[in-house]
């Protein structure tokens, strides 16, 4: 009930605040800021004032927006954002471009940091264009180092590394060490990173490590010329995360080492914070669990301590496995639960916390001002007004009291509603369950019975007709002109035993119950693919694991229905199949570039006899079924199963 009542007032307050966040606006017109930047830069084309543009006078109060922010980046994502609105909303109405490219790229690293690229890289775009028109260089390059970081957190190699390329190349030209120093780190994180962008063989990511390792070593050449000892630690951790990609966490383990140490003398919290993180997975490498949970602790502390939540979720999910080897299931159990719960929340959780403390100054000042009003009014009203005032507060408690009750026996009996409701939907889902595994069961065992009557008997059968026949081919005396029927007849006679034998498999392949999924599936592509379009393609990835021969039928099954089915209607050219195998999850995919078709109107109308059969089949087995496609699109359907 409570957090019922807090989730309406938070929902309430929030209201109020977007309604704050709208007003700040840029300024009262309706321009959009590339309409302001273009007005800008054609009047100062024409009026051929170009670099000279004079700072305003709100420039000093821009850049205390722009600090501001950045103080609040790690602890208040909200109050981080209101400083650089405000900044934005100042430095439009000063028409100041210096002043509009600061703030304009401090919004493009606050939605780089919160994942929204597009976003981001409008941001940067619009810098650019006002940088160019400048001829900023420096802050052309530094634009160039924000894009390249965009497109490495967007894993895109090639763009990242183009534009940390043309950063390096301006800096070097200015000779500006700081900024060589830390593209060279940023181009080494790349290349540490390049597996995540691409697929790459063994030889290659170690080709990767070896060319991220000489990059991170000449960016500590750099910070050193300059005695940038925060420089050096960064790279150091780094360093450490490249060693620990390389399985060589003993080598890792003295620049991690380096790195707190330099942290620790400088008491920074969040530093010293994230280098433990990179510690406890060094430790965790060597096996040294105790230790790599120590190191995670300790993060964890000063994390909370300091409010530097930013990312704890990886953390908690780096801390579940050393308490996993030593055998700390409770521990590892706990900790992975607050991963789980933070991972998807904890931006939202933040936000609420905000509000709730804005909301709180909020009526701590109507409080004030009701007490310094009351105050003035006591020197002029008499004791008659003081009476009223008394009667309307307690008529006004009364009123909100018993509305409170009603609310309160409301959400009480809505709860109990809707606990009524859950019993009964879950019920009905155990019920479908044991009907969908019924039906599948009677189905494959009906598909067994048939295959086995078909081959073993009318498949023995045809067999004998046709050595009887050969027999009497040798025997008999047969005119040269019935030699050919003859012959056709035998060769028909062949035919029929091999359609006889296919349609056999189909309904049980034997392939499957000797030699499992992957072969199963290789002999299924084979048989069906055609001479010509469409291609299939077979992807496997995991190991070979044998499982249940229920669950490996049921994925054949379902392979073999969404594979008929894009051969009959899709159009498609291409048919790509791609099966997960691991101990504990086995996952498959079925995906075309044919034209596709609206899949909600499907579900919606319950159309597709063969999309239910294989909700059914997946509901046998609780398993997830997900489709996507649109017409002109293809299609795509997955479907996956926990082994418990």
């Amino acid at each position: 009930m409570v957090d019922r009542i807090r989730y309406h007032i938070k929902q309430y307050i929030l209201l109020i605040i977007c309604f704050l966040f709208t007003s700040l606006s840029f300024g009262q017109s309706n321009d959009t800021l590339d309409q302001v930047i273009t007005e800008i830069l054609n009047k100062e084309f024409n009026t051929r004032e170009g670099n000279n543009t004079r700072l305003s006078d709100d420039s000093t109060l821009v850049m205390h927006f722009i600090s501001e922010a950045s103080k609040f980046k790690s602890i208040n994502s909200d109050s981080s954002l209101l400083f650089i609105r405000k900044a934005v909303d100042l430095s439009v109405r000063s028409k100041s471009l210096i002043l509009i490219s600061r703030a304009v790229q401090k919004l493009g690293e606050y939605y780089m940091s919160h994942e929204m690229y597009q976003d981001a890289a409008a941001c940067y775009i619009k810098c650019l264009r006002i940088e160019e028109y400048r001829k900023d260089e420096l802050r052309i390059a530094s634009l160039n180092d924000n894009l390249g970081l965009l497109y490495y957190y967007m894993e895109v190699f090639d763009k990242s590394l183009d534009y940390h390329q043309k950063a390096l190349d301006i800096y070097q030209a200015y000779n500006d060490v700081p900024g060589i120093a830390r593209v060279l780190n940023n181009i080494g994180s790349l290349h540490s990173s390049r597996e995540f962008c691409e697929k790459r063989t063994e030889e290659e990511k170690m080709a990767d490590f070896n060319t991220a390792l000489d990059f991170h070593r000449r960016s500590i050449d750099q910070y050193s010329l300059i005695h940038d000892e925060r420089g050096v630690a960064k790279v150091n951790q780094d360093i450490a995360s490249v060693y620990n990609k390389m399985k060589k966490p003993e080598v890792a383990l003295g620049y991690v080492q380096k790195s707190l140490e330099y942290y620790r003398k400088i008491n920074n919290p969040e530093g010293i914070e994230g280098v433990l993180f990179t510690l406890g997975k060094t430790y965790y490498r060597l096996k040294d669990y105790k230790r790599s949970i120590e190191a995670f602790r300790e993060s964890e502390n000063i994390a909370l301590a300091g409010r530097l939540t930013g990312g704890i979720q990886y953390l908690y999910e780096a801390l579940a496995m050393p308490y996993y080897d030593i055998g700390d299931y409770k521990n590892a159990y706990n900790i992975y639960i607050k991963y789980m719960t933070i991972r998807d929340s904890v931006y939202n959780a933040e936000k609420s916390r905000q509000i709730i403390e804005l909301e709180t100054k909020y009526q701590s000042e109507l409080k004030q001002q009701e007490i310094l009003r009351l105050t003035a009014e006591k020197k002029r009203k008499n004791s008659l007004i003081y009476l009223l005032g008394a009667l309307i507060m307690l008529l006004g408690f009364s009123v909100i009291y018993y509305i409170r009750l009603i609310y309160k026996n409301r959400i009480i009996a809505d709860q109990n509603i809707r606990i009524k409701e859950d019993k009964i939907l879950q019920l009905e889902q155990e019920k479908q369950y044991l009907a969908a595994r019924s039906v599948m069961e009677g189905e494959e065992a009906e598909r067994s019975r048939l295959a086995s009557d078909l081959h073993n008997g009318l498949g023995g059968l045809l067999s004998g007709i046709k050595i009887n026949l050969s027999s009497m081919k040798e025997n008999a005396v047969i005119t040269h002109e019935n030699v050919s029927s003859f012959n056709h007849a035998i060769s028909l006679l062949d035919t029929s035993i091999s359609e006889l034998r296919r349609i056999a498999h189909n309904l049980m392949p034997e392939t499957l119950n000797h030699y499992g999924l992957k072969t199963a599936l290789e002999d299924f592509c084979s048989q069906v693919s055609p001479a010509g379009l469409p291609k299939i393609v077979l992807q496997f990835f995991g190991e070979e694991i044998r499982y249940t021969k229920e669950l490996e039928l049921t994925v054949y099954r379902i392979i073999q229905e969404l594979v008929n089915n894009s051969l009959k209607h899709s159009g498609a050219d291409r048919i790509d199949i791609q099966l997960f195998s691991e101990p504990d999850r086995v996952s498959a995919q079925v995906s075309d570039n044919g034209k596709g078709f609206d899949s909600t109107a499907v579900e919606k109308e319950g159309k597709g006899k063969g999309l239910q059969n294989i909700r059914d089949r997946v509901t046998a087995l609780n398993g997830k079924f997900d489709l996507r496609s649109r017409p002109g699109e293809g299609s795509e359907i997955t479907v996956e199963f926990i082994i418990s």
